[in-house]
């Protein structure tokens, strides 16, 4: 919070100073007001062809890549590399072009209380396009580097150049292309035939140089291949010369990560772009038919409201979204009167016109099932040398008796000069003081006041502004709050949780005030208060209890609740009375301690992340980034059990837990010290989906199985944990081996879907001799259905000579339904 602070009092420092001087003296990039204003629609339309550019340039990378077999490889590769490097090229002239938008709101520099144009929301879309396009770009270049088999996921993440950002559905995206060519390759070896096969392949497949005699055999070689290896990265990328569907789906991948950022869209005919936005913003997880409409008209500010003829383009950002998920839309060539379908959520939304002040409207909320209008009223600038931004007094109601201060902000579009003349009237006032952009009087009785004030450059141009308040015997404030109900508990208020906030209103006047009192919310939180008929008493409280829901991908650290009471003063004048609470906003990580030295080699690592809603978050031990944990959050809370290696002296360990909310991100972080008995034999099994239920089994040379319903054999062989929820660990360990034959196998136990079951792959690691110079020793299969067995290895243990390996790599078939019920 003290980082806002500072912020704050830099922007209110900033704008002091600029207001002391001439509002057309030029920045330090050398643009001044009136320049900024006038050329917006230009460096605008710059933008516009940067984009459209990068959009042609996507689009002969996506058709290049869906033509992949009908050219000869290295060509086609080469077509493609260049076109990847041009698309990024374009985008960072597209980020210089927004970055020129940037200097000119930068420029906009006005006289007094900043609020009304809105630049520095205007800045923030801009800002967020502009790291968009320039992160997007990266990804498409990495994902190519990936999926032509020049690097691994890994290489990317590693490489500086690459600059993927931290968050973002890009390993992911990747990721699947890479899994859906493995499960071809896999396919096209176990349906192999001598005389079709090569020619099926484009001859690119390397059959005879996998290692075995049989194609179940072949396939467990290649899955064996390390990411790194070079057949595996060519064999892969490959694929997209002989299957058709595959180099399709690369394409639509790439289109995916370019437009992942900034997508740029042009106003057709029949509307066709309505849909590309709607998918744009929808986010991972909504459905279809969580959406609302948004509809933007586009009209003058003056006269009639005449609607805009001009050329225009509507951007629309969606708010409280992660850096490397912006979700930006820009609608070229956009009609006056917008209706959008968009997913549910908060949006902020920028209208340029060619010739026009830009209008920016703050978090539109759009509701399931329900319409939000907005009109973007546009001052045009050649008639508007002096524009108003904002003419408000500091409280939502004036009290007789206290000082009332207002305060103006304006611009001059062609950088004058301007001075201000101040009025009220409507009753009897005292301390009447004007300066400048401000002006301060105390009201003696409860009256309608009107506020005038008068601006006037040094070139004779002038216009009036006036303001209506009501005074009032009594004047309601928040006086405290608290948290008097919430589901996730911890008496703070987090992203994604539903809570109840007391407020305790006062009546700080000499008179009852006697109304109809609201609560709004704002910045992501949504009051689900119903209005209500009250009195308060002069000197007295009130208790409102406001039950509140805040959004779970929130990207602000505080919120903001309005009180308000439509009331009328001694003479029947309405009058609307306002506070405004702010509340500091939660979301962390917490990690129970571990205070005792560990000697188990399970150890459950639990803790609690600050939104409810939140499904998934990430922990690390001892920074091994390769091998991170899924959790999986039940209401916020998490238990993660981890298996630590044996050692014959104290070891350091580290958890880190990582998880993310919007555009907020939350760390935790405990250590521990473990001393954990050496393991004759230490297997551990992994895969890669929460979707499947694996299982592990090993069987000792007396044949009694270690599985699930057995964990402990009378040899010594013991299983840490059934993982039913996806990824493992599974550990087999025994500190007392027996002479003979140990059958190492992994069962593909059940589905948690279905209908969408793809299969999985899966990874056993051995130790022999924990803690000896002996290497660990890997192996990869794939199960393609319920009930698939693999029989990985035999371990023979002679106390002589130790351990041997013997390679199986043998599927069978074992129906899950004969085993015992979990």
């Amino acid at each position: 919070m003290k980082h806002s602070f500072l912020i704050l009092a830099l922007l209110i420092l900033l704008l002091f100073v600029f207001s002391a001087f001439d509002k057309d003296k030029p920045d330090a990039q050398g643009i001044t007001t009136s320049a900024a204003l006038s050329n917006y629609w230009q460096y605008q339309t710059e933008l516009n062809g940067s984009l459209a550019d990068r959009d042609n340039t996507m689009t002969a990378i996506a058709t290049a890549i869906t033509n992949m077999n009908t050219k000869s490889g290295k060509d086609a590769f080469a077509e493609i590399d260049a076109l990847v490097e041009t698309y990024v090229a374009q985008s960072n002239s597209a980020a210089a072009d927004f970055n020129q938008l940037i200097l000119a709101e930068n420029a906009i520099v006005s006289y007094g209380d900043d609020k009304g144009i809105l630049t520095s929301i205007a800045k923030g879309i801009l800002n967020t396009a502009k790291d968009g396009v320039v992160s997007s770009a990266c990804m498409v270049r990495g994902g190519w580097r990936v999926l032509s088999g020049k690097q691994t996921i890994k290489q990317v993440l590693r490489d500086p150049e690459t600059s993927i950002p931290i968050f973002s559905n890009w390993a992911a995206t990747v990721q699947k292309r890479n899994s859906d060519r493995d499960a071809l390759i896999r396919e096209a070896i176990l349906n192999w035939d001598p005389i079709t096969s090569p020619v099926d392949t484009n001859h690119l497949l390397p059959y005879n140089e996998l290692p075995g005699n049989t194609p179940q055999e072949k396939v467990n070689a290649y899955n064996n291949l390390d990411d790194e290896d070079p057949i595996k990265l060519s064999t892969r990328s490959a694929v997209i010369t002989w299957d058709h569907d595959e180099s399709v789906a690369t394409a639509k991948a790439a289109v995916e990560l370019g437009e992942t950022g900034v997508k740029a869209v042009a106003n057709t005919v029949g509307n066709e772009y309505v849909n590309e936005v709607l998918l744009q913003h929808m986010e991972e997880g909504q459905s279809p038919n969580q959406q609302g409409t948004l509809t933007i008209t586009v009209k003058q500010d003056g006269g009639t409201n005449p609607i805009i003829t001009a050329p225009k383009t509507i951007i629309i950002s969606k708010a409280n979204m992660p850096e490397g998920d912006p979700r930006i839309t820009m609608i070229l060539d956009a009609p006056a009167n917008l209706v959008q379908p968009l997913p549910t959520g908060s949006y902020n939304i920028m209208v340029i016109a060619d010739g026009f002040i830009r209008s920016v409207a703050e978090n539109m909320t759009i509701i399931q099932g329900q319409a939000n209008d907005v009109i973007a009223k546009m001052l045009k600038l050649a008639d508007n040398p002096i524009i108003f931004e904002n003419l408000s007094v500091d409280e939502g109601s004036i009290l007789v008796g206290e000082p009332v201060t207002a305060k103006v902000s304006c611009l001059s579009t062609i950088g004058k000069t301007l001075s201000f003349a101040w009025a009220v009237n409507g009753g009897t006032y005292t301390g009447f003081s004007a300066s400048g952009t401000q002006l301060t009087f105390t009201p003696t009785e409860e009256k309608e006041y009107t506020i005038s004030v008068t601006v006037t450059d040094d070139t004779g141009n002038t216009k009036t502004r006036s303001l209506a308040v009501t005074s009032l015997g009594g004047k309601l404030v928040i006086d405290d709050w608290e948290i008097s109900g919430e589901n996730f508990n911890d008496a703070k208020l987090n992203p994604g949780e539903n809570a109840t906030i007391t407020l305790f209103v006062s009546n700080t006047g000499s008179t009852d005030i006697t109304g109809t009192q609201a609560v709004s919310g704002s910045n992501g939180i949504t009051a689900n208060f119903t209005p209500a008929y009250v009195t308060i008493a002069a000197g007295g409280t009130r208790a409102v209890n406001v039950p509140v829901s805040l959004a779970s991908s929130i990207s602000v650290e505080e919120v903001s609740l309005q009180y308000s009471m439509n009331t009328v003063n001694e003479n029947q004048i309405p009058a609307i009375i306002t506070d405004l609470l702010i509340i500091p906003l939660d979301f962390y990580v917490t990690v129970n301690p571990i205070t005792e030295l560990v000697e188990e080699r399970v150890v459950t690592i639990s803790g609690k992340v600050a939104n409810p809603q939140l499904t998934t978050a990430v922990l690390i031990v001892d920074n091994d980034m390769e091998h991170a944990y899924d959790l999986n959050l039940t209401n916020g809370n998490f238990a993660q059990q981890i298996v630590l290696t044996g050692s014959l002296a104290q070891v350091a360990h580290s958890v880190r837990v990582l998880a993310v909310s919007g555009g907020l991100t939350a760390e935790g972080t405990i250590s521990f010290n473990s001393l954990v008995p050496l393991m004759s034999l230490r297997t551990t099994l992994t895969w890669n989906t929460d979707g499947t239920d694996v299982d592990f089994w090993i069987t000792d040379p007396n044949g009694e199985k270690c599985y699930y319903n057995n964990s402990t054999t009378a040899s010594g062989l013991m299983l840490d944990v059934d993982d039913t929820n996806g990824y493992g660990p599974e550990n087999i360990t025994s500190a007392n081996i027996i002479p003979g034959n140990y059958l190492v196998q992994v069962h593909y136990y059940s589905d948690h879907d279905p209908d969408n079951a793809i299969g999985t792959d899966c990874q056993v690691v051995i130790v022999q001799d924990e803690g000896s110079a002996l290497p660990p020793v890997n192996y990869y299969g794939f199960l393609g259905d319920s009930g698939d067995i693999w029989t990985v290895t035999t371990l023979h243990y002679n106390p002589v000579k130790g351990w041997t390996i013997k390679p199986i790599n043998r599927y069978a078939k074992v129906d899950s339904s004969t085993l015992p019920a979990k």
